[in-house]
Formats: C-alpha cells, structure tokens, sequence
C-alpha cells in the first residue's frame, strides 16, 4: 500500500523543551507530507542499520554542543558537550546519511553535526572566538515567542544556492540562537550563506550527491508567519520520496 516518505528526527528525551521541540520540527514535516518518527539520541549504533531501512530522510535538531574530540580540537572553557552516545548516534547516522545519498537537514545543532560528520571544524563560541561577530545567542531557556523576528539578523547567500530560492524574494532576515558555528566544512558540503559579520548560516550539499542543508537558523519557528521558511521542508519531502523511490520503497509524491 502507498505511503509517505518517513522522516526521522533525532531529539534529546530528557530535554525539558523536547515536547515544544518535537512539535515545532514535525508540524512543517506534516504539512509537507511527511510521516515523522522520533530517534533518540542515546539510540544505540548497533541498530543504525535498522534506522537507516526504517527512514527515507533524517533531521538533525538542536542542542548542545559537539564534543570538539569529533573536529581534532581540545574543548574551549564555554564548550558544554552532550553525552557522548548522543554525538556518536548523530555523527555516524549522518555520515552513513551522507554516503548513500539520503536526504539530510541540520537544524542549528544539527547543522554543525552535518558539518563536524562531512570533516569540518567548528567555532566553539561565536561571541569570544570570531572577530567582530553580532550577536547571535539568546539568554532563553523557556519557550520562544512567535514570530522570531524580534532576535534575529540578515545574511547575504550564494544567488545559485537553495537559500536564495527559498528566502530571495523578501527579507533576508533569519532568527539567531546559537553560541556555536560551522567553522570549515569537507568535502560535501560548503558554505551558501553567512550573516553580514561572516559568521557561516547555511550550507548546502554541491557534489550532486543528493539534498543535505545545514541551516543556523529554526525555519520551524517560523514557517506559519512566512511560507517561505516552509519551503525547505517541502524540497527535503520531496527528496526524501525520490530517494524511497529510487530505493523501491513504496512512498507517494508529495502534492500541494
């Protein structure tokens, strides 16, 4: 019997947020036309096999900080790592995601996970160890108000990149809640956007291996204010039916 592409996200359990968290990413999933499962992040490595069958697409979301072990670089005094199970489900999921073509989008956290995964590096505190840099983090540990604008700055991107089709034709303004960056990237993915202080916003798979995003910013928060922070949802969907069906997996095409 037909059904939709089956999106994994991975989420930290004991995070006090994780409800308002799982909601935020799965509600533009949905409306995409996506059926969404969680993956905890203390998700065993022994059954990534069984992850990978399972799913036609995977979102990496927020959170805490990379282990600096995982780029060759010692820990920074405002670095706070989560559990090490956690970096290790994440990183290898996203590198096996990586290899085989599976649709990917980072999320914050996420997107340093899908750089950190592809051989890049990171900034471990953008505000002390970047030169010049805006202000990019928020003092919030409770529930974000909606819309996101209000912390927030504007980013230039690359004019061929996806960013620029998504974002291009109003604002170029994106919410900001992070203390961390992608530094470098590897051999798949490069940067396509940067706020106007240089700081990496987004990258975009270049090698024609299939749909993987990195994105700084939560279009999660965002997309019932403006359609246009939908559209990565909708394009990562519709990648993640093209692969079910290049894999002979029974999943429908997503229609408006």
């Amino acid at each position: 019997m037909p059904r939709r592409p089956v999106i994994g996200i991975t989420l930290e359990l004991e995070d006090n947020l994780v409800l308002q968290v799982e909601k935020g990413i799965r509600a533009p999933l949905q409306e995409a036309g996506a059926f969404v499962i969680t993956l905890p992040r203390d998700t065993p490595l022994h059954e990534l096999d069984t992850v990978l069958e399972m799913i036609d697409g995977v979102v990496f979301s927020g959170g805490a900080d990379v282990d600096p072990s995982w780029y060759g670089h010692e820990p920074y005094s405002k670095t706070v790592a989560v559990p090490p199970v956690h970096d290790a489900f994440e990183i290898t999921l996203a590198r096996r995601a990586l290899e085989l073509g599976m649709p990917v989008l980072g999320l914050c956290r996420g997107a340093q996970v899908l750089a950190v995964a592809d051989g890049g590096t990171l900034t471990q505190d953008v505000a002390t160890l970047h030169e010049g840099a805006s202000r990019h983090a928020w003092d919030w540990y409770g529930i974000a108000p909606e819309p996101l604008d209000e912390h927030g700055h504007e980013i230039r991107y690359e004019l061929d990149s996806r960013v620029a089709a998504w974002i291009g034709e109003g604002s170029p303004k994106v919410n900001s809640f992070h203390h961390q960056c992608v530094s470098t990237t590897g051999s798949r993915l490069r940067p396509v956007a940067w706020t106007l202080d240089g700081v990496i916003e987004a990258t975009e798979r270049r090698d024609g291996g299939g749909f993987a995003i990195g994105l700084q910013w939560h279009n999660e928060m965002m997309w019932r204010h403006d359609d246009r922070f939908l559209a990565p949802h909708r394009e990562f969907t519709q990648a993640a039916w093209d692969y079910a069906a290049a894999r002979d997996r029974t999943a429908v095409p997503v229609t408006d």
